[in-house]
């Protein structure tokens, strides 16, 4: 690609981030690769929780309250008020699907630490790790998932996220929270991946 395409098209400020186009390609090739794990991850994890949820608070946990904190009751009412511009029916499924990953993640947050006990986290991931194997915790889910989310939003955003030291393993760290789903989602979504 010519110097001036660049230019025009991807930018200097973005590209100086970048050794060179090798680089960049590298980074375009590494986000490809990150898509479908991510989807894959986000849409269980909403999934996962929507069904705890909904047993444990009741269908329409997402209108209590007491149950969601105050911030999560504003990215509730922005859903809903996306949907309303939209003229699309708000409705419980389609008001999950518009909430972000960083909604999800932050049900895991201190604030709702008595609010989601271990034995709900064990409803989410219903193929976690025994506590013998490896201690997992409220605060630990939500540092992990964290970390997740912003290695999302950088790769959704186009940022640069090769060469970065924090997201070497970042596959590995996936697939892990996959399986705490089940074997077989993992399975699934790293063979898809390889097609």
């Amino acid at each position: 690609m010519k110097n001036s395409l660049i230019e025009k098209f991807i930018s200097e400020d973005r590209f100086k981030g970048y050794k060179d186009l090798e680089e960049y390609e590298s980074n375009l090739r590494f986000s490809k690769d990150a898509y479908i794990p991510l989807c894959m991850l986000e849409v269980a994890l909403r999934n996962s929780i929507d069904k705890l949820l909904s047993a444990k608070v009741g269908e329409n946990w997402h209108e209590d309250s007491d149950f969601i904190i105050r911030d999560s009751q504003q990215k509730i009412a922005q859903a809903k008020e996306l949907l309303f511009k939209r003229r699309e029916n708000i409705s419980k499924q389609k008001i999950i699907a518009e909430l972000s990953l960083g909604f999800w993640v932050n049900l895991f947050k201190k604030p709702y630490d008595k609010k989601l006990r271990i034995n709900d986290l064990k409803k989410v991931f219903p193929n976690m790790p025994s506590r013998e194997k490896k201690f997992i915790s409220r605060e630990i889910i939500y540092k992990e998932l964290d970390h997740i989310r912003n290695f999302r939003n950088r790769v959704f955003h186009y940022e640069k996220v090769i060469n970065k030291d924090n997201y070497n393993a970042i596959f590995d760290e996936i697939n892990e929270i996959l399986r705490y789903f089940d074997d077989d989602i993992e399975k699934f979504t790293t063979r898809l991946n390889s097609v």
